[in-house]
């Protein structure tokens, strides 16, 4: 194994053979499971396969020895979820694990050998045929020269330090290289996978950083160079922006992708978010990871296009995005757990069509000010967003930002009232049940407090967006005894016209506590959100007074 390598923690406790990531008894039944599959292709060819089925039969076997492998490992978890054996792999990593399940692959239980056949077996009758036929090449892509009609390109580029690929990629190939070598020589000439070349910023890599920036600098030169003038490059990147911060203003991985682009030459007209991310996959339960990969979709540059100073830009910049994040609010229906990644498109779209962009000093003005700037805009939009609120859930708001736990002295929420026209215990307290007030201090409810059993408001009474908006909040939560969108239907009759209030504190609740790493609270206003057009086509119905108490 690798003596250092992104992901891994195990060698410190002396894992430092592959072999030592399994017990004896799995190691014995592996490898009988391996020395077993020539016996199976010669079998074949006997019973007049032709060479090219046997090979085929040996091929898909072998991966299934692989996903045998990865469950049948002193590295194997348990996985609640659906009561199984989890492989390895939940994550790109290979940390250190205190106790472990172990499959058996003859009874008929999770993870057994014939799991790993059903499984291969299904992807094969999945497989597309009779279609546009393709090519596969495993090349340098810092090095290749696409071909000269105008490619469309779309790429899943390295993550830069998170992923150690190759080094990962060696717990299965050590198995599969004695299986498949003879067959595809070329692919397992290595007694390891290649790693020198790979275009990551690793910890066995002299100046990594500045070598991951110059190999993926030339990468993007080379699409530039050959990429079609008509359509657009896509590249497809999940890396949130916020998880690494380099001086508490964007995260490395998009600094540099998104500085390598422009240096190259391309104008990045958007970022979309796509659904990609599987849910209840490891590394989003219980946080608040991206549902997405965000595609950045490029086009060329013109030559000759004009330099602008700072102000230029941010002239521009305040004039172009406020409608566009309204559009991917209000049309795109972008989820708040997206939206700063969606805003980064029309927000680098200003920036990057220009040649360089300066100071007044003459200083330039770098991608990650660029993004400290989008990130401002964007803090400005969901201010003025939260300006159109009815004055009690601005209160309220404003209270929550002030005091972390929605609590605080009674005499400065009694202040900050005075300034909205309320009076906190009759409106605030009594008519709308937004708070509690008693012993000198102010609270506000919670999400939890918003549950059925509580009174609702019945028809013709006022109902505000922050009370709405909780209460479906309350029916979005996994695991409580909400009903989902069905009951935020229900309570989206009761709000009337201030239902695209709702939305609009939606998605507002959802920043402040994502910045403040309450994912639990952040979660369930996001999934508000996500729902709103199942929530408002319910809504549109037949009454549902059935679902209120």
């Amino acid at each position: 194994m690798p003596e250092r390598a992104l992901g891994f923690g195990v060698q410190g406790y002396g894992f430092t053979e592959w072999s030592d990531l399994f017990t004896e008894r799995q190691l014995i039944g592996l490898s009988t499971f391996s020395a077993k599959l020539s016996e199976i292709e010669e079998t074949a060819i006997e019973d007049g396969a032709d060479a090219e089925y046997a090979n085929a039969l040996r091929t898909y076997l072998a991966l299934a020895i692989g996903r045998m492998a990865n469950s049948c490992s002193s590295f194997s978890r348990w996985q609640n979820a659906g009561d199984k054996v989890a492989g390895v792999f939940g994550m790109p990593t290979l940390p250190m694990l205190w106790d472990f399940v172990e499959s058996n692959p003859f009874c008929a239980a999770t993870q057994n050998w014939m799991a790993q056949i059903e499984w291969v077996s299904r992807v094969i009758e999945n497989l597309l045929h009779n279609v546009n036929s393709g090519e596969a090449y495993q090349a340098d892509a810092s090095t290749t020269i696409h071909a000269d009609n105008g490619p469309v390109i779309v790429t899943d580029p390295p993550y830069y330090a998170n992923i150690g690929y190759a080094d990962l990629s060696d717990f299965f190939y050590v198995w599969l290289r004695p299986l498949l070598r003879e067959a595809y020589p070329d692919l397992f000439a290595g007694i390891m996978t290649p790693k020198n070349e790979e275009m990551i910023a690793g910890p066995h890599f002299e100046n990594a950083d500045e070598r991951f920036e110059g190999l993926m600098g030339k990468t993007l030169q080379l699409i530039r160079q050959r990429c079609s003038p008509e359509f657009p490059s896509s590249i497809f990147y999940a890396y949130k922006q916020q998880e690494q911060e380099r001086d508490g203003i964007a995260s490395t991985g998009w600094e540099t992708m998104l500085a390598a682009l422009v240096n190259a030459g391309f104008q990045i007209v958007g970022t979309w978010p796509m659904r990609t991310e599987r849910p209840g996959r490891t590394r989003q339960i219980a946080s608040n990871a991206l549902a997405s990969s965000v595609i950045l979709v490029c086009r060329p540059r013109p030559d000759g296009a004009p330099s602008a100073t700072r102000g230029d830009f941010m002239d521009q910049l305040a004039r172009e995005l406020p409608p566009a994040l309204e559009h991917l609010t209000r049309e795109g229906h972008i989820a708040p757990v997206d939206l700063r990644q969606a805003a980064i498109g029309p927000g680098m779209a200003v920036y990057s069509r220009y040649d360089n962009v300066t100071t007044l000093a003459g200083e330039p003005v770098t991608v990650r000010q660029a993004l400290a700037a989008i990130n401002d805009a964007v803090a400005d939009f969901l201010e003025q967003q939260a300006g159109q609120l009815d004055a009690e859930s601005r209160f309220c708001l404003d209270w929550l930002q002030a005091h972390t736990g929605g609590q605080g002295g009674y005499g400065l929420a009694e202040d900050l009232a005075r300034a909205y026209n309320l009076s906190i215990e009759d409106r605030l307290a009594r008519e709308h049940r937004l708070l509690t007030a008693g012993q000198g201090q102010v609270a506000l409810l919670g999400i939890d407090d918003y549950d059925e059993a509580r009174s609702y408001p019945r028809p013709g009474e006022d109902v505000t967006a922050w009370e709405a908006c909780h209460r479906m909040a309350w029916h979005m939560q996994p695991g409580e005894d909400g009903r989902g969108a069905q009951g935020c239907a229900a309570v989206a009759q009761r709000a009337g016209d201030r239902l695209d209030d709702v939305e609009r504190l939606a998605r507002i609740l959802y920043d402040v506590y994502d910045r403040r790493n309450n994912s639990r609270r952040a979660v369930a206003f996001n999934s508000v959100v996500t729902a709103w057009s199942n929530i408002a086509g319910q809504a549109s119905g037949p009454a549902q007074q059935e679902l209120l108490i």
